[in-house]
C-alpha cells in the first residue's frame, strides 16, 4: 500500500435499520454486521450521482481508501424476518393468466440496535492525492447534499449522513506497524492480535471491489476482490501488530 495519503475526509452514517448482504448467500439473505469497501464507493456514488455500474474505475483501490469503524460500545444486534417477495413468475399470472405462484418467502438478516439508539458507522475516505472528486464529496457531505440519497444496504432502509471532519498531509501519521488498531482491518495487514475475553474479533470474507460485466446475459458486476476482514464487534480498540495504519486525530485506522 502507498503510505502517502494527502487527505482523509471523515463522516458519520446513522440509521434504524441496515442490510449489507452477503456476496455468497443464495436463498437466505445473511447480513454483514459492517458496511463493506463497495456498499461505501457505491453509497459514494449515489451522493455524487454518478451512475451505478461506472464508478469501478474511478473508485478502485489505488485511487480511494475506505476505513469503518464502529462507535465504541455500540453493539449492533441482528435480527431475521420473513418477507414475502413477488414471484419470478408472478408476471405470467398477471400478463397471460397462467400459472398461480405469487409470491415467494425469503428469511432477511436485519441489523438494529435495541432501544431508541441508532446503528452508527464512522467512514473514513483517503487518497493519495486531492482529487476534484474527494473535493467535491467533501463539499456536498458539509452542505448535505446527498444526491440521489444514501441508503443501508436496500432502498427502504435509509440512512443519515453527518460530516465530521477532515484532515491534510500535515495531520496524517502513517504507521508501518502499529500495536493498536481501531477500525477494520484487511487480512494484508494482520499479523497479530492480543485475543481476550474483553474484546470479540470477528473475521468475515467481504467483496472489495467490482467489475462491471456487458456481455450478453451476464450484463450487471461480479466480485474481483475479495478479502478476509477483521473487526472487532463493539468498536472496542485491538491490540498486537497491523501493518499499514494511519494515526487521525486520536484513532489508528487501517484501510481495505
Amino acid at each position: 500500500m502507498n503510505s502517502k495519503i494527502d487527505k482523509i475526509i471523515m463522516f458519520k452514517l446513522s440509521g434504524k435499520f441496515a442490510h449489507f448482504r452477503k456476496f455468497y448467500t443464495n436463498a437466505s439473505s445473511l447480513s454483514y454486521l459492517i458496511p463493506p469497501r463497495t456498499v461505501i464507493i457505491g453509497l459514494i456514488s449515489s451522493i455524487l450521482k454518478i451512475p451505478r455500474d461506472e464508478y469501478y474505475d474511478i473508485f478502485n483501490e489505488e485511487n480511494l481508501k475506505v476505513s469503518v469503524c464502529i462507535p465504541k460500545n455500540l453493539e449492533i444486534r441482528k435480527q431475521t424476518q420473513s418477507l414475502n417477495y413477488l414471484h419470478n413468475k408472478y408476471f405470467n399470472l398477471i400478463a397471460k393468466g397462467t400459472g398461480t405462484a405469487q409470491h415467494s418467502q425469503c428469511k432477511l438478516e436485519l441489523l438494529m440496535f435495541p432501544l431508541d439508539r441508532n446503528i452508527e458507522y464512522i467512514i473514513y475516505i483517503g487518497c493519495d492525492h486531492q482529487n476534484e472528486i474527494i473535493n467535491k464529496l467533501e463539499e456536498k457531505l458539509i452542505e448535505n447534499d446527498l444526491g440521489y440519497g444514501v441508503y443501508f444496504g436496500q432502498r427502504q432502509f435509509k440512512a443519515d449522513v453527518e460530516f465530521i471532519d477532515s484532515f491534510k498531509n500535515s495531520d496524517i501519521n502513517f504507521i508501518e506497524k502499529s500495536q493498536f488498531l481501531d477500525s477494520v482491518c484487511s487480512e494484508d495487514n494482520f499479523i497479530d492480535c492480543n485475543f481476550s475475553s474483553e474484546i470479540n474479533i470477528l473475521a468475515e470474507q467481504m467483496p472489495i471491489h467490482f467489475k462491471q460485466i456487458k456481455s450478453g446475459k451476464k450484463a450487471g458486476r461480479e466480485p474481483i476482490t475479495i478479502k478476509k476482514v477483521f473487526f472487532e464487534k463493539k468498536g472496542r480498540r485491538m491490540e498486537g501488530e497491523f501493518r499499514n495504519c494511519y494515526l487521525v486525530d486520536d484513532k489508528y485506522i487501517s484501510f481495505y
